[in-house]
Order: structure tokens, then C-alpha cells, then sequence
């Protein structure tokens, strides 16, 4: 069942464990952050119930998540290259540890890379996609 916390946990589980994860409004959380990067932040999301979808099993959901390394302004082309290469491998890692449950399929996968977002001060990728999670009956 696609419920709010079930997509969180299923986000997080996702990733490795020593990747930080944050989910919700994103703030500017580059000002004054301490925390460590890389970090995985995934972006508030509508869920749409089975009791409500014409095949009446899976429960799906519209998710963004996203896949962040500290930029910098004097960054070379090289290097920003390098970094997003990067993130694009952990978006990768992430998407299929997530298949590999039975209970969920994604559809409609969308990847994009992102340069020096938030102020300059973080590229990555970004990761659009269709989640269903097969609803009890």
C-alpha cells in the first residue's frame, strides 16, 4: 500500500546508509549546512489511492528525488562533469534497488542533469518517475 511513511522508508532503504536522505519542502539548505554530502533529497509528492485508479490494485505516486554533490563556483567543466557522472551513477543504484521489490514498478522515468542549483552551490541529477505500490486487498 502507498501510503506517505511506505514511499519515505522505501526512498531511504534505497540508498546507502551513510548518504544522507531528507524528504519534504525543500528549504535553501545550503546556507549554513553542515551535513555531509552526497545527499538525496526527495521532493513532496501526491499519491493517488487504488480505490480511485481504473485497475483498482496499485496505488501510484509522481516522485521527484534528487541527487546532490557540493559545487563550487571555480568548478571546471571536467570536474562539474565528474560530479554529475556521479550522481547519475547513485540515481541508477537507487532505481534499482527499488525494483527489485515485487510489490513496486516505476514507469515514466525521467533523468536530468542538474548544474550548480541552490545558489551555485550543488549539481547532481534529478530523477522523475511514475511509482506503484501494489494495494492489499
Amino acid at each position: 500500500m502507498a501510503n506517505y511513511q511506505n514511499i519515505v522508508d522505501l526512498c531511504r532503504e534505497s540508498i546507502p546508509r551513510d548518504i544522507r536522505f531528507i524528504h519534504g519542502r525543500l528549504i535553501d539548505f545550503t546556507q549554513g549546512y553542515t551535513g555531509t554530502y552526497p545527499l538525496v533529497t526527495l521532493l513532496p509528492f501526491t499519491i493517488n489511492d487504488a480505490r480511485s485508479t481504473p485497475d483498482g490494485v496499485f496505488d501510484n505516486a509522481n516522485l521527484v528525488v534528487g541527487f546532490w554533490k557540493e559545487d563550487r563556483p571555480d568548478t571546471t567543466a571536467e570536474e562539474r562533469e565528474a560530479l554529475i557522472a556521479e550522481m547519475d551513477i547513485l540515481s541508477d543504484l537507487f532505481i534499482s534497488n527499488i525494483l527489485e521489490s515485487n510489490s513496486t514498478k516505476l514507469t515514466n522515468i525521467q533523468k536530468e542533469p542538474q548544474y550548480q542549483m541552490f545558489q551555485a552551490t550543488l549539481s547532481g541529477y534529478a530523477i522523475a518517475f511514475n511509482i506503484s505500490l501494489v494495494s492489499p486487498c
